[in-house]
């Protein structure tokens, strides 16, 4: 309560040029479904200058069960973006305790003289929908929530003023790219010859990310002219056809940089 209280106090006099906002992050939500479905990490960063385009931002509230490896590894990239991390995880408590404690928060701020004026979501949990019904219907307040596609639920779409699914498709499509240029720069110098299927299984099994999508992701560099296939001689005097990349087109359009590769 005490914490509320005093970022609210500091920005009531703030100006009033745009929409203010603060912004309750289930980080939980956001890494494991990124984890499970796509095999990437959120960029907490590059979701705040986007909010920042449109909202005069409060604050961002992350709530998260950090106490585990991999997600204890985000810290130190949250921090980077906010200061304000809640840490959901009881002693002696089983439950996921991240959707209830970041639910008391919300109607905590709910409450508050002088409170925002849009509320921004980032969670997926049907368990939210009663608090945005609240905000928006009793306190007549603007709740956008975003959410992983996939992870979604749709009772809480329903609910909100606005919502919007996560990665956005070209996001996800360059992070997929930026997976398989690291696996053209690893194999560049070894004696390997690379096939457009052993690429698509390497580049899936080392990110934990389904086949088909780099597969699919593989193809678009091909039709775009970012890799292409050449044959090459190997034993017996047979032919494979092996996977290049274009390193000057990569570094032409800003996929790579060979002074930081």
């Amino acid at each position: 309560m005490k914490l509320i209280q005093t970022f609210l106090h500091r920005y009531s006099n703030a100006p009033k040029r745009a929409i203010r906002a603060i912004a309750f992050v289930d980080y939980e939500h956001w890494y494991y479904s990124y984890q499970n479905l796509y095999g990437i990490r959120p960029n907490l960063s590059s979701w705040r200058k986007e909010l920042e385009e449109t909202y005069q931002l409060l604050d961002i509230m992350v709530f998260g069960d950090f106490t585990h490896s991999p997600i204890n590894q985000e810290l130190n990239k949250i921090r980077e973006t906010t200061n304000t991390i809640i840490e959901t995880w009881h002693s002696g408590s089983k439950k996921d305790m991240t959707d209830f404690i970041m639910v008391d928060y919300l109607y905590q701020t709910a409450f508050q003289q002088n409170g925002p004026d849009s509320y921004i979501l980032f969670t997926g949990d049907g368990h939210f929908q009663p608090v945005t019904k609240f905000i928006t219907q009793q306190q007549k307040k603007e709740v956008v929530i975003y959410g992983v596609r996939g992870a979604f639920s749709s009772q809480l779409k329903a609910s909100a003023s606005r919502s919007i699914e996560y990665p956005y498709p070209n996001d996800l499509t360059r992070r997929y790219y930026e997976m398989i240029i690291q696996n053209f720069d690893y194999v560049s110098d070894k004696n390997i010859n690379p096939t457009f299927l052993k690429t698509v299984e390497a580049v899936a099994e080392h990110n934990h990310v389904s086949q088909e999508a780099i597969h699919a992701a593989l193809q678009e560099m091909v039709d775009k002219g970012y890799a292409y296939q050449r044959e090459v001689p190997v034993a017996f005097n047979r032919k494979i056809k092996i996977i290049c990349a274009d390193w000057d087109r990569l570094h032409e359009d800003g996929l790579w940089d060979p002074d930081t590769a």
